[in-house]
């Protein structure tokens, strides 16, 4: 298997873990990402944010990394919201059957502003 080449960094905001993911983001990387999310989830916030823009491509494989990652956190009374506006990181979503769980937002603004809600899209997982 070929070395992945993207970039990834894991910071806090407030009540957030974001993991920022850049470049391509493919089945190469499903390890470190795996790895990178179990360490986000050890930090204890209540909601876990992958930040997609900054990535020029992403295969299934990192969909699946996600979906697993977002029912973990749901069935432990977690939170987790993606960051992704890009046209065609969305049709792939879309075209996955995975828009409608993930729910992207453009920004952390957007995940703040979800946050004052009532917890209706985290209490009940569509998965």
């Amino acid at each position: 298997m070929t070395q992945w080449q993207g970039e990834a960094r894991i910071r806090v905001v407030g009540r957030w873990g974001v993991l920022e993911l850049a470049g391509e983001v493919d089945i190469a990387a499903v390890p470190e990402i795996e790895e990178l999310l179990m360490r986000l989830m050890a930090l204890g916030k209540p909601v876990v944010v992958v930040d997609l823009r900054a990535v020029t491509f992403f295969d299934c494989a990192i969909l699946g990394v996600l979906y697993r990652a977002r029912a973990g956190l749901l069935a432990t009374g977690g939170g987790f919201e993606v960051l992704c506006a890009r046209p065609w990181a969305l049709k792939i979503m879309s075209m996955a059957g995975l828009l409608d769980v993930f729910r992207p937002v453009a920004s952390l603004t957007d995940v703040a502003d979800l946050d004052a809600l009532d917890g209706a899209r985290h209490g009940s997982p569509k998965a």
